[in-house]
C-alpha cells in the first residue's frame, strides 16, 4: 500500500484530511474546512512544506521561522507534532506517541509522503466522529526543562520551559508562571519566582539558590500556571534540587 491524503467529512459535515502511511497507519490530521476545496488547499499545503525542519520544543531549540515541525509535550506527556505553514497556520496535527523516536519517525512519515496522491471520500462516505476543537476555556500544558541536580547556595538558577496549548501545541503568550516549592511537611507550598511567557509561550525564570527547610538541603519544586478566563490552570512534573550550604572563610 502507497501513502495517501483521504479528504473526508467529519460528523458535523466539515471537510478534513488525513494522512495515512504506507503502514495503513493515521499520521497526520487537519482542521476542519468548511468546503472541499479548501481541504485538497490544505492537502497541497502540507506537501509543499512536507520538507520543513524540526523545531524541538522539548530541548528548547532556537526558534525557527514558519514553516516548520514543532515537537512538543502535551499534557498527557505524550510527544506530538504539528506542520505549520508560512502563514503560521497549524495545517497537520500527530496524535501522541509515547516517545520521540516514534513522533520523529512520524515526522519522516509525513516527509516520505510529500507527493502522495489525494482520495476522495466524501462522495458515499457517512460523516465520521471526529473529536472537534475545543471551545471556551482551553486546555493547556507545562513542558519544563529538567534544572540542574546539585547547585551551591547563592548560584543563580534559570527555570526554562514553555506553556502550550495542549490542543494545537501554541505557546501561549503572557501568561503568568510561577515557580513553586513543594512543602513536604505541614507548612504550604512557597514561591520562589515567577515570570511571563514570551510570544512563543517560553519562560525564563531566575532563582538565587538556598535551602528552604532546616531539616533538610533538597528543594522539590515546580511550574505552575494558574489560568485565565481562556485557559485552564497546569502545573510541571516535580524536580528536585540538592542545594550545598558552604560556610564562608573567615578572614
Amino acid at each position: 500500500m502507497s501513502a495517501k491524503y483521504q479528504v473526508y467529512k467529519d460528523v458535523s459535515g466539515k471537510f478534513r484530511f488525513r494522512l495515512r502511511a504506507a503502514n495503513n497507519k493515521i499520521v497526520a490530521v487537519s482542521q476542519g474546512y468548511e468546503n472541499k476545496a479548501g481541504c485538497i488547499n490544505g492537502v497541497k499545503s502540507v506537501q509543499n512544506n512536507c520538507q520543513s525542519y524540526v523545531e524541538d520544543k522539548t530541548v528548547g531549540d532556537k526558534m525557527l521561522s514558519d514553516p516548520k515541525y514543532e515537537l512538543f509535550v502535551d499534557k498527557a506527556l505524550k510527544f506530538r507534532f504539528n506542520l505549520i505553514a508560512a502563514n503560521g497556520q497549524v495545517i497537520a496535527s500527530s496524535e501522541g506517541y509515547n516517545s520521540k523516536q516514534g513522533c520523529m519517525r512520524g515526522i519522516e512519515a509525513v516527509k516520505n509522503s510529500c507527493d502522495a496522491v489525494i482520495e476522495d471520500l466524501t462522495g458515499s462516505q457517512p460523516a465520521e466522529i471526529v473529536e472537534e476543537p475545543v471551545t471556551g476555556v482551553m486546555d493547556t500544558g507545562i513542558a519544563m526543562l529538567a534544572p540542574s541536580n546539585v547547585v551551591s547556595s547563592g548560584v543563580e538558577v534559570t527555570f526554562e520551559g514553555w506553556l502550550m496549548d495542549s490542543k494545537t501545541g501554541k505557546g501561549i503568550q503572557d501568561a503568568k508562571i510561577s515557580i513553586i516549592e513543594h512543602d513536604r511537611s505541614f507548612m504550604a507550598d512557597k514561591l520562589l519566582g515567577s515570570g511571563e511567557t514570551a510570544k512563543d509561550g517560553k519562560f525564563s525564570i531566575p532563582w538565587t539558590a538556598k535551602q528552604q527547610d532546616w531539616w533538610d538541603d533538597t528543594v522539590e519544586l515546580y511550574a505552575k500556571f494558574s489560568g485565565t478566563e481562556h485557559y485552564k490552570p497546569a502545573r510541571s512534573a516535580n524536580y528536585t534540587i540538592k542545594v550545598l550550604w558552604f560556610a564562608k572563610p573567615k578572614k
